[in-house]
C-alpha cells in the first residue's frame, strides 16, 4: 500500500484540520475511519470521489462536510453516530469526515468554500 497522502483543510483563513488523509483510492475509501478508536481533533479524512457515507464499524461520532468539485460546501451532517447510512447528496464530489462538534465550532455554512491544500510534495 502506498504512503498516505495528506492535506490541510482551511475555512475562512482558519485551519480546521491540520492533517487530512486523502482517501483517493477504492481501498482507502472502503476502510475510511472503520475500526479506529479515536481521531485527533486536528485530523480528518477526505473521501474522493464520494457522495454518501456509512458509519458501520466506527467507534466515535463524526461530522461530515459534503463538497462539490470546486470544494464548496453543498451539505453538512453533524454528530452522526455509528451504524448509520447517510443518503446520497446531489452535486457532492467529496466528503470530509471530521470529529463531531467541529461543524458547530467553526460555524461552517453551506455555499462557503473549504480549501484543501496538499501537504505532500
Amino acid at each position: 500500500m502506498s504512503k498516505v497522502k495528506l492535506a490541510k483543510a482551511i475555512y475562512k483563513d482558519t485551519v480546521i484540520c491540520e492533517e487530512v488523509e486523502l482517501a483517493d483510492n477504492w481501498y482507502r475509501r472502503l476502510m475510511g475511519l472503520m475500526f479506529r478508536k479515536t481521531m485527533a481533533e486536528c485530523h480528518g479524512l477526505l473521501l474522493d470521489p464520494c457522495n454518501s457515507i456509512h458509519t458501520f464499524n466506527m467507534k466515535f461520532n463524526i461530522d461530515t462536510i459534503y463538497l462539490d468539485r470546486d470544494d464548496v460546501i453543498v451539505h453538512l451532517d453533524a454528530d452522526i453516530p455509528k451504524g448509520k447510512i447517510r443518503p446520497f447528496v446531489k452535486n457532492s464530489q467529496k466528503v470530509l469526515e471530521i470529529n463531531a462538534g467541529l461543524i458547530a465550532k467553526y460555524q461552517l455554512q453551506l455555499g462557503e468554500k473549504i480549501s484543501i491544500i496538499n501537504s505532500n510534495n
